[in-house]
């Protein structure tokens, strides 16, 4: 089992992207005041609805996702299709925009740019064992990244978002491979974590949910998709 991970870059977005998008993505898409936030979420939606449009053999905007948040039922929750067969997760920060595709369990993926989390947040975001690892780094804004990226990749597979505070997740130290320690109040949760190569300055962390392994991750760039030159 392969779980895909397409990579955008913020330039690449298209006014025929805004098309594909249903009435409750035009809606949220209304709300982001800044171009380049509506910009980033553009292309998460039409990456999202191409690639899967893709595996469906159904036309991009066609796809029927669903965004219903599952603890308040507005739409503000991250995508997903009906039945279990393919789950979804988006992330964009900075420049780049990432979506991951998975058919082996509900899949979280999130991406940072390197500077742009305040050490600060150390203590809310961080158990005790890893803010003391983080003490012990080389480079401490960069281990940051680091625990948030694997945490917050953790936190949107299983669907909990930052409803579940960071530090309730347990993750290996910066120097480590990533690795899920712990889960407050759920000692059987099975996750697969793995880093993902960094690009220009932005880490990222995968997760998927019901596994021990990472499958084999298939990463591309959805740039020719999203000028319309390719169908394959």
């Amino acid at each position: 089992m392969t779980c895909e991970v397409w990579w955008a870059e913020l330039g690449e977005v298209r006014p025929w992207h805004e098309e594909l998008l249903d009435p409750v993505e035009r809606l949220r898409k209304g709300k982001y005041r800044a171009p380049a936030d509506r910009d980033r979420f553009i292309l998460g939606c039409a990456i999202t609805r191409i690639m899967l449009g893709r595996r469906l053999g159904v036309p991009a905007a066609g796809v029927p996702l669903r965004r219903d948040c599952p603890a308040c039922a507005r739409p503000h929750g991250k995508p997903r299709l009906p039945g279990d067969e393919l789950h979804v997760s988006v992330s964009h920060s900075g420049r780049w925009v990432a979506v991951a595709i998975s058919g082996v369990g509900p899949v979280g993926i999130d991406v940072e740019r390197v500077a742009e989390r305040s050490t600060a947040l150390v203590e809310a975001a961080l158990a005790d064992v890893e803010a003391e690892a983080l003490g012990r780094t080389a480079d401490p804004v960069a281990g940051f990244i680091a625990y948030w990226t694997r945490k917050e990749a953790v936190l949107k597979a299983t669907g909990d978002g930052l409803r579940v505070p960071m530090s309730h997740v347990i993750v290996s130290p910066p120097d480590q491979p990533a690795r899920l320690l712990g889960f407050r109040g759920r000692p059987l949760l099975r996750v697969a974590l793995t880093d993902l190569p960094r690009r220009d300055g932005h880490a990222a962390a995968l997760a998927i949910v019901g596994v021990r392994e990472m499958p084999r991750v298939a990463a591309g760039s959805a740039a020719p998709y999203l000028a319309g030159v390719t169908t394959a």
